[in-house]
């Protein structure tokens, strides 16, 4: 899979004319050679049910004349460009209207589903049915891509997820099946049937023509490894940071996708905001960052653009992705074949669900952002797992805030505690109706009865620097006691739960001075157990008090010296990848600031890259021979010392890569 794509959107309405007029073949071509593109993502059919090329099987756009998808497939692959093809699934315009049969119809019945909702001021797209006809037709246009345009180089299946629907299809269907389609986990769970049938179908043709295939969906469901290994020749993580996923979607994402072992890229895109926004453009420093934060996760890149419908290039645009490009092509010989070196394994709150391939997807789960968050702010290597992941090589296995812990899942951990393994459980996490697990030397009494949050003060060693007095914690503990050698801090009660009857102040009730009798947490050595779902706490405040707790708890829970140590700020990545010979040590700052808001979006676009100067680091690592800032190649004067190296960075602008060769 190449590592500086395209996905070309062309979603054009029957009313615009004159498509395709201004293609020309020579410049099409050249704009994606001179950005440095190796792969572009062309259409087939939109979204709004046209198809770019002769169809005998669905209908062309009324007003285009000529083989537009097979102009651009020759012409990208004339100058070494692979081209996959892109077909619009549940989302086809056209369809709906000469088929209103064929659309999901909501549960109560009231309306047929369109996204986004009820918006009477514009446009909407309507969901199509995968139990109804509508499936034959489209599988009918994939199979007439792939038969007719054999030369492509895989087939892209855009808008994927089956809502759950009372159409006359999905009632037929769901007898057929034995369910009740008056029940709503009935309907999920024949939604998933339905999904994976549709899969089953489109990887049979794209096993017929012999290319790559994708299913996309907005968020790769974490907890469902079974299906992308299945259907997926490899994950795209569509994650526009300043549209609905934010900067922080994507390292989640790609935290989880790595360790299954599948290709996987990235997709940002070149817009301001979102998809589809003709004549807005990103600055090319904030395009050089989100580049560097995908080849930092392990990623290949895919940048989202959308072709004018005259078939024109947008030039600015592909200025702008060559500078980024540029980057990116000079930085893939230490990049390609890398893996992230991490010690810490997070156990997924969204993993251990399993969600049901129904509906559509959401881009977040706030216990595994929060994790995400703390952890890559505070600079430890991690990864994000299914429960029945290999937890061997990680030192430490994060439950965080409501992991239920199986019989399977137990006896897993308890053969990596025998091993030398180390545990951190926090809020919910391990505790039942059945009680307590890795109870980490504490008795649990249930759950506080001060629902909106209580006070802690950790133990000095694990306390915010700047903080030596109770700390507010927004959310409702799990009861703790413990001995005064396993405590990891004190509690102290508010006077009273706030409510309207009863209140103090402004916000927070005060707290009561005398100690509650439970802990903040408590450790035996081997586990750590705290009582508050931190994780969440931290991802519904941004609390930087909290933030140093975390990773003074995580420390000392780790046991051991984190393996990258650096005077990065907070805002800060670094994250450390083995190549053969040698380690990669990538390092990220850019400080995207919410400047507006679009379609409920925050808009928080990067205007600026500050360099930072003189940063130290200190990380774990063996055998060393030189340290390189790379690709420039520029040598650092190092100390290696007990299997750790130490230097400092002169400059980091953006995204820098520094390379540790072994000797």
């Amino acid at each position: 899979m190449r590592f500086r794509q395209i996905h070309l959107d062309f979603h054009t309405a029957p009313q615009i004319t004159d498509i395709g007029s201004q293609f020309d073949p020579a410049d099409f071509a050249k704009a994606f050679s001179d950005a440095k593109v190796d792969s572009v993502n062309v259409f087939s059919k939109c979204h709004h049910g046209y198809s770019y090329h002769p169809t005998k099987v669905g209908e062309m756009h009324p007003h285009l004349d000529s083989d537009l998808m097979g102009a651009q497939i020759e012409a990208l692959q004339g100058v070494g460009i692979k081209t996959p093809v892109y077909l619009s699934a549940i989302w086809d315009e056209l369809a709906a209207q000469r088929h209103p049969e064929w659309r999901v119809v909501a549960p109560d019945f009231s309306r047929p589903l369109q996204f986004p909702g009820d918006n009477k001021h514009e446009g909407v797209w309507k969901y199509l049915d995968l139990s109804s006809p509508y499936t034959d037709y489209l599988c009918a246009q994939i199979d007439e891509a792939v038969t007719h345009y054999p030369q492509m180089d895989g087939l892209w299946i855009d808008i994927c997820f089956q809502k759950p629907s009372v159409s006359v299809w999905a009632q037929q269907g769901m007898e057929a099946e034995g369910l009740d389609w008056t029940d709503a986990e009935h309907r999920d769970q024949f939604a998933e049937l339905t999904s994976m049938r549709f899969f089953e179908r489109v990887k049979a043709i794209a096993d017929k023509g012999d290319v790559p295939l994708f299913f996309n969906l907005g968020h790769i469901r974490r907890g469902r490894s079974e299906v992308l290994r299945k259907y997926f020749s490899h994950i795209e993580i569509e994650s526009l940071p300043t549209g609905q996923w934010g900067y922080e979607h994507f390292p989640v994402s790609a935290r989880y996708v790595e360790p299954l072992g599948m290709p996987f890229l990235g997709m940002t895109g070149k817009f301001h905001h979102m998809w589809g926004e003709m004549g807005g453009y990103k600055k090319p420093e904030a395009l050089v960052y989100e580049c560097g934060a995908m080849l930092a996760q392990g990623a290949r890149i895919c940048i989202g653009d959308h072709l004018n419908p005259s078939g024109s290039v947008d030039h600015s645009t592909y200025k702008i992705i060559g500078e980024a490009y540029d980057h990116v092509e000079a930085c893939e010989p230490w990049a390609i074949g890398s893996t992230n070196k991490a010690e810490i394994g997070v156990i997924s709150h969204e993993a251990v669900g399993h969600p049901l391939f129904s509906d559509v997807p959401s881009h977040h789960s706030n216990v595994d952002d929060g994790t995400v968050r703390a952890l890559l702010e505070n600079r430890f290597t991690f990864d994000l797992l299914d429960d029945d992941a290999d937890f061997s090589p990680y030192r430490l296995i994060i439950l965080p805030d409501a992991i239920p812990v199986s019989e399977d899942l137990k006896t897993r951990l308890d053969a990596f505690i025998a091993n030398g393994g180390r545990l951190l459980l926090t809020g919910a996490s391990g505790i039942s109706d059945d009680g307590m697990l890795y109870p980490a030397g504490a008795t649990h009494h249930g759950v506080s009865k001060f629902t909106g949050g209580d006070y802690a003060l950790p133990i000095e060693s694990l306390r915010a620097e700047f903080v030596n007095d109770p700390m507010f914690m927004y959310q409702a503990p799990q009861l703790l006691a413990a001995d005064d050698a396993k405590s990891l801090g004190t509690l102290f009660n508010p006077y009273f739960n706030r409510e309207k009857q009863y209140f103090s102040g402004h916000l927070h009730t005060p707290a009561r001075p005398e100690p509650s009798g439970f802990v903040f947490g408590a450790s035996d050595g081997a586990v750590t157990r705290l009582a508050h779902p931190v994780f969440s706490i931290y991802h519904q405040t941004g609390a930087v008090a909290l933030l140093q707790i975390i990773g003074n708890v995580v420390r000392q829970a780790l046991g051991q010296p984190q393996m990258i140590q650096t005077s990065l700020p907070t805002a800060g990545r670094a994250t450390l990848r083995a190549q053969d010979g040698r380690d990669v040590l990538h390092m990220l700052f850019a400080t995207p600031v919410q400047r507006g808001n679009l379609r409920g979006d925050a808009i928080q676009p990067i205007q600026d890259i500050i360099p930072l100067h003189d940063i130290e680091v200190d990380v774990e690592a063996d055998d060393i021979s030189a340290v390189k800032i790379v690709p420039e190649g520029r040598e650092l004067p190092f100390e290696a010392k007990d299997g750790r190296v130490k230097f400092t960075v002169p400059v980091l602008k953006g995204h820098a890569m520094i390379e540790l060769t072994r000797a």
